[in-house]
């Protein structure tokens, strides 16, 4: 992968779900042709949110940070990131359907299912560039970070297993650009490829992880109901993430 946004604008943004390097989960093969158009569109209009093309993210890609305004922006992501496996988990007590557990169990199990997991090499990356777990224990996150963090609880745990999905697919899409966008600014600043391992892996991680979700919805979404639970869930974690970021580009003082 390049050290560039995975998502090239030349590019339909659904091509880079579609053809993924080896290794990377695929996308079931469906056979109503308007289902995957419906997914292909909402990925696009998640790609194109402004929580995902978010002008904090956009700057920093090609604006170095000051120590301080680093280490308050990656405070803030340990406490966006640190109990996402556990609310994935969650949504499995919401369904009967195998296919949805595989799919949820696949993602988790990258998460947590290696040695060192992925909280493990966050943490390593947050070591390496200073921040430790004291510093974090004493860290009091921002008022939107601790709304973000209840709210995709919510969505994961508390709502039905369509609006759940929903968020997932918003959450796995995004990062997949999220993550691109982070290694592209640590690159930027000079950090090597050893510090910045934790997010060139995710660069082709999340791309799976939001294929996942496209297999375990696709049964699904040919209900004009089941479309408006996945489309709520998706829309309501795009907001939540859009305030986030708001908030850390406030907090760091990054004028766009």
């Amino acid at each position: 992968m390049t050290e560039t946004n995975a998502l090239h604008p030349a590019t339909a943004a659904w091509d880079h779900f579609d053809n993924v390097e080896t290794g990377v989960r695929r996308r079931i093969a469906v056979a109503d042709p308007s289902v995957k158009a419906y997914l292909d569109g909402l990925l696009v209009r998640i790609s194109e949110h402004r929580a995902v093309e978010h002008p904090l993210l956009n700057v920093y890609r090609t604006t170095p940070f000051d120590p301080r305004q680093e280490r308050l922006f990656y405070s803030e992501c340990h406490y966006f990131f640190r109990h996402l496996p556990f609310y994935i988990t969650g949504m499995a007590m919401m369904t009967r359907d195998e296919m949805i557990l595989r799919e949820i169990v696949l993602n988790v199990a990258d998460e947590i299912g290696t040695d060192p997991t992925h909280s493990t090499l966050f943490a390593g990356f947050l070591a390496r560039l200073g921040i430790d777990q004291e510093h974090l224990d004493r860290y009091e996150p921002l008022e939107v970070t601790q709304q973000l963090n209840d709210g995709i609880r919510r969505l994961y745990t508390e709502s039905s297993i369509y609006t759940a999905l929903g968020a997932l697919y918003a959450d796995e899409t995004m990062s997949s650009i999220m993550v691109s966008k982070i290694n592209d600014g640590l690159h930027n600043q000079g950090y090597d490829e050893k510090t910045r391992h934790f997010w060139k892996l995710h660069v082709d991680v999340e791309v799976g992880h939001s294929n996942s979700v496209f297999n375990a919805i696709a049964p699904y979404v040919g209900s004009a109901t089941t479309r408006q639970e996945f489309e709520e869930g998706s829309s309501e974690f795009l907001e939540l993430v859009e305030r986030y970021w708001d908030g850390v580009q406030q907090l760091v003082g990054v004028t766009t």
